[in-house]
C-alpha cells in the first residue's frame, strides 16, 4: 500500500514557485455548533470578528491579490453581519467566492441574499445518518438543519433557473470519519434525489489539523490506511448512485501535504484568520502578521520561509500516514501557536 507522502528532497518554495492561487477566509469564531474536528475551535473559543470597516479591507486585500478562487468560513460565517457586503465586494472584484455553512441560519431571505452576492454556496455534512451527523456536530437537530438549508438553496436554484437567472453553484462537503464511513453511497442516491439542483458532492477524509490533531479524537475517528486509501478509489462507484447530474468528487487527503505531487494545490493557499492574521499553512496555528497592517506580499514571502525552515519542513515531511500527521500538528501547533493559541490548546488537552 503506497505511503500518504513518500521521501523526496523539498523543493524551497519561493512566490515565483508558490504564488498565492487561493485564498481561505475564516469570517468569524462564532459558531452554533461545536464540532469535534474543527480547525479552528469555533464555538468555544471567543467569538472573533473585524468590524465592518476592517472586514472590507480584507476583501479588498483580497481582490487586489487576483486569487483563482476564495473559500470563506468560520465558525458559521453568516453570523458575521457584514458577510453580505463583503462578499459583494468580492465576487464584483472577479473572485469567485464559495461560502461554505452548516445550514443553521439558512432560510429562504439568506438564499435569496446568496443567490445575489456569491457565486458557490457549500453545506457541510458529516454523516450520512442523523445520529452520526448530530454526534460529530455537537448538537442535536443540526443533520435536520443542514437538510433543510439545502431544501431552501435548492428552491431558490430552481426558481433563478426557471426565471433564466444565473444562480450560486450549489454543492454539498462531506467529511469523511470512521464513524461516518458507512452509508456514502446511500448519501449521494438521497441528496441527489431530494435536491435535483445540487451540482456537486465532495467526499474528503477529516484532517488532523485543530481539535482532529488531539489523540483522543485522532485515534478514534481519524481514518484508517486502507479506509484512507480505499475513499481514493471510490469515486466511480459513489459516482454511479448519483440519480441527477451532480459531480461526485472525492478529495484526497494527499493533496495538503509536502513532497507529494499532489500537494502543490494546497501549499498556494493563503489562510486568512478572523482577527485578519495570515496563517504560514492553512493546517497550522502558526501566524505571520495582519494583512490589515502589513503588505500581502511580505508576509506571504514570511509564510514561506516559515514552510522552509529546516525544522518545520523536516517535520512535515516526516508524514507518513494520519497519525503521523496528528502528531506534526500537535508539534507545530504548541511550538508556534500565538500565546492565546498555546494556552487554547493547553485547556483543550487538560479537559481531554
Amino acid at each position: 500500500m503506497e505511503n500518504l507522502n513518500s521521501p523526496s528532497v523539498p523543493v524551497r518554495q519561493t512566490p515565483k514557485t508558490t504564488p498565492i492561487e487561493r485564498f481561505v477566509w475564516d469570517l468569524t469564531y462564532a459558531c452554533p455548533l461545536r464540532c469535534l474536528h474543527c480547525l479552528s475551535e469555533s464555538g468555544r473559543r471567543p467569538a472573533s470578528m473585524l468590524g465592518r470597516e476592517d472586514a472590507l479591507k480584507v476583501a479588498d486585500v483580497i481582490v487586489a491579490a487576483r486569487p483563482k478562487r476564495l473559500s470563506i468560513g468560520g465558525g458559521e460565517p453568516l453570523l458575521a453581519p457584514w458577510w453580505e457586503e463583503a462578499t459583494r465586494r468580492l465576487t464584483t472584484g472577479g473572485v469567485p467566492t464559495t461560502i461554505f455553512t452548516s445550514g443553521w441560519l439558512m432560510n429562504d431571505a439568506i438564499a435569496q441574499r446568496l443567490s445575489d452576492s456569491v457565486t458557490g454556496v457549500a453545506v457541510s455534512v458529516d454523516g450520512a445518518a442523523e445520529e452520526v451527523h448530530d454526534l460529530i456536530r455537537g448538537r442535536a437537530g443540526s443533520f435536520r438543519k443542514s437538510m433543510a438549508s439545502l431544501e431552501h438553496l435548492n428552491r431558490m436554484k430552481r426558481e433563478r433557473r426557471e426565471r433564466g437567472e444565473s444562480c450560486y453553484r450549489l454543492g454539498v462537503e462531506y467529511t469523511v470519519t470512521r464513524s461516518g464511513w458507512e452509508g456514502k453511497e446511500r448519501f449521494v442516491e438521497e441528496i441527489t434525489t431530494r435536491f435535483p439542483e445540487v451540482d456537486y458532492i465532495t467526499f474528503g477524509a477529516v484532517i488532523p489539523e485543530g481539535l482532529a490533531q488531539e489523540e483522543e479524537f485522532a485515534s478514534r475517528e481519524l481514518l484508517s490506511d486502507e479506509q484512507l486509501v480505499a475513499l481514493s478509489e471510490s469515486e466511480a462507484v459513489l459516482a454511479a448512485h448519483a440519480k441527477s447530474d451532480a459531480e461526485v468528487s472525492v478529495t484526497d487527503a494527499r493533496l495538503f501535504l509536502p513532497s507529494s505531487p499532489l500537494s502543490f494545490e494546497g501549499e498556494t493557499i493563503a489562510h486568512i484568520e478572523a482577527s485578519g492574521q495570515l496563517r504560514a499553512v492553512t493546517n497550522y496555528e502558526a501566524k505571520v502578521g495582519s494583512v490589515l497592517e502589513e503588505p500581502l506580499a511580505d508576509l506571504w514571502s514570511r509564510a514561506l520561509d516559515w514552510r522552509n525552515d529546516p525544522f518545520v519542513a523536516q517535520q512535515r515531511n516526516a508524514i507518513r500516514s494520519l497519525d503521523d500527521w496528528a502528531q506534526v500538528t500537535r508539534v507545530l501547533d504548541r511550538r508556534y501557536g500565538s500565546a492565546a493559541d498555546k494556552l487554547r490548546i493547553e485547556r483543550r488537552s487538560e479537559a481531554a
